[in-house]
């Protein structure tokens, strides 16, 4: 597989990627709540052996994975994107366009399975073409806890930076979550977590997650053009929420119940999860489960560097032939 080079990659993007996918895009909505609409967008490959879901990270869009998308399409992979709750063109539950608002975090696991069960498995023949996932991120941890609760729905699994255990900044977990529970009991849930700013339009590529500066630009771009995705603030009970995801997906008793073969994909200078829940987590799998570092790469492995995404992608790619 030809992967994007950095110093071509927004030309590649406008001339290469966005036509191929735009030709095969087939978008709708899926509805678990009556009144909260979540969107989504498929596409099927030419010559398909298997069927991807992917699962966003937290503000994040499935825009900013069709360079992602596009690899497993030419890889031969039918590719199903979900856009999650509190993000993008999905329900939002707030007219701030900044903030991402969750209420609960189950919402999170219950949305992925209604998405799987009532769009994907409806639409693809899953016994002819194996189903897998790809979680990044928040998608990352949401995949852990739906593998948990409905083992052996997915075949294989790859969790890219998934997040099981939040880094707080050196506050102790306790103590944010502490805060977080007395706000909501205040009726102060839907504020900004401290620290949490609106889109500023200003770039900051080097406290970004990303290593690779000509790909952090080009999505930069795109997010200033797209209100929908300029998203960067927290909301008091969304911090409150995925502090209890972690805690659910890290859990001994519920790593267990795991029946699907897993590929984390763990990024050695990630600032924004700690490598200690990935780890609980491939502990408690056993031999359901595969780590691999990435020792030079931050956060956004997907959006990274060329070198990392080399082996990032021919990992991926082995694992799931």
């Amino acid at each position: 597989m030809r992967l994007i080079n950095a110093v071509d990659h927004a030309e590649e993007m406008k001339t290469r990627v966005l036509p191929f996918l735009e030709k095969r895009r087939e978008a709708g909505y899926s509805e678990r709540k009556p009144g909260q609409k979540l969107y989504f967008e498929h596409y099927r490959t030419d010559d398909p052996k298997a069927t991807v879901v992917i699962l966003h990270g937290f503000t994040e869009s499935i825009g900013k994975f069709y360079e992602t998308a596009y690899y497993f399409l030419t890889s031969g992979f039918h590719v199903w994107m979900l856009q999650q709750r509190g993000h993008g063109k999905s329900f939002r539950g707030t007219q701030d366009p900044a903030l991402v608002k969750i209420e609960h975090y189950e919402d999170l696991i219950l949305d992925l399975h209604h998405f799987v069960t009532e769009q994907v498995k409806k639409a693809v023949d899953t016994e002819r073409y194996p189903l897998y996932l790809f979680g990044h991120s928040m998608g990352g941890g949401v995949s852990g806890c739906y593998l948990e609760r409905y083992p052996g729905v997915f075949e294989k699994a790859v969790l890219s930076s998934p997040m099981m255990e939040l880094n707080s900044g050196g506050t102790p977990a306790w103590l944010a979550a502490s805060y977080a529970a007395l706000m909501k009991l205040l009726k102060k849930g839907e504020k900004y977590m401290p620290g949490s700013t609106p889109f500023s339009g200003e770039p900051d590529f080097a406290n970004s997650c990303s290593n690779c500066e000509e790909r952090y630009n080009y999505w930069f771009e795109v997010i200033k053009a797209h209100p929908e995705y300029q998203m960067s603030c927290s909301a008091i009970t969304t911090a409150l929420e995925l502090l209890k995801l972690t805690r659910e997906v890290t859990a001994k008793k519920n790593c267990r119940r795991v029946r699907t073969k897993v590929l984390l994909i763990q990024a050695g200078k990630d600032t924004m999860v700690k490598s200690g829940g990935q780890d609980a987590f491939i502990r408690g799998i056993g031999e359901w489960g595969k780590k691999i570092v990435l020792p030079e790469a931050k956060h956004e492995i997907y959006f990274g560097q060329d070198k990392d995404l080399q082996i990032y992608w021919d990992q991926i790619l082995d694992f799931l032939k």
